[in-house]
């Protein structure tokens, strides 16, 4: 597989994986981290991120790194994300369900 077939492929992965009627409690953590997949699918060189952080390619290996481990701060995520033109959007989902289902109170009328 080609640098361009591997980038379609990644990015279709994405988009599927973020796509709005998905359920956020079912989007899954790519395996190299969200960094990784993110610079991937949108054709980015580490030497391109870092020009714009400022820093050495290996400070941003380091930073994907940090994040696929889960020991990247929120601040330096959002860097990174703001990098590759994209914003970071923090959530805490349920893990099954909705979020009243989960603190034991009954469903509200029209919501579901």
């Amino acid at each position: 597989m080609n640098r361009s077939d591997n980038k379609a492929l990644t990015l279709k992965q994405l988009t599927l994986q973020l796509h709005p009627e998905r359920a956020l409690w079912a989007v899954q953590h790519p395996d190299g981290g969200w960094l990784r997949a993110f610079r991937h699918a949108l054709g980015l060189s580490l030497r391109t991120v870092a020009a714009v952080l400022k820093v050495s390619p290996q400070a941003v290996h380091q930073l994907e790194k940090s994040e696929a481990a889960g020991s990247i701060s929120l601040r330096q995520l959002e860097a990174a994300a703001g990098a590759m033109g994209c914003r970071l959007v923090y959530a805490i989902v349920p893990r099954q369900g909705s979020l009243a289902e989960l603190a034991g109170a009954p469903p509200q009328a029209g919501r579901g």
